[in-house]
């Protein structure tokens, strides 16, 4: 074994320590900081998505609060038109009856008024036959016969008015 000294290989190793200490001072650690940074780009983009993922989340929650309140709202203003409806309806049926009751009694009393209209005429037919039958009795005799056949004339005559 020859131990001669090789010079090569002496300068191969320094080169290469060189170039190692080099690559750390103009390579590595500019790489380190672009991975860092890279790294707290990332992390941050990641808490600003999860950030407006719980905004999103209230929104969505704030939102689904509105419309529950909104459908209970409109679920209120129908059943409050359904009532009022209603009332409206049971306003109009009662004044519907009592504006018939009302026609009915003025019916009625306009009925009653042409009955005693119709009474009063009737009298007056009667006393009119009266007198002109006492007019027939004055001018002759009666007999039985004739006198059957002229109250039969007269309920004949009364019963035609009627």
């Amino acid at each position: 074994m020859d131990l001669s000294f090789n010079y090569t290989l002496l300068a191969q190793i320094f080169h290469f320590v060189l170039l190692l200490v080099l690559l750390r001072l103009f390579a590595y650690k500019p790489l380190l900081k672009v991975l860092a940074d890279r790294q707290k780009y990332v992390a941050d983009n990641i808490a600003a998505a999860e950030q407006e993922k719980a905004e999103a989340q209230r929104l969505k929650e704030r939102h689904d609060a509105e419309l529950k309140r909104v459908q209970e709202q409109t679920q209120e203003i129908m059943q409050k038109a359904a009532r009022s409806a209603e009332e409206q309806a049971q306003q109009i049926i009662e004044s519907a009856r009592l504006e018939a009751g009302r026609l009915k009694d003025s019916a009625l009393a306009q009925i009653q008024r042409e009955k005693e209209k119709a009474m009063a005429e009737l009298r007056g037919e009667v006393a009119s036959l009266s007198i002109l039958i006492a007019g027939k009795i004055i001018g002759r005799q009666l007999d039985d016969a004739v006198q059957h056949r002229m109250v039969e004339d007269f309920i004949k005559e009364a019963g035609e008015l009627h």
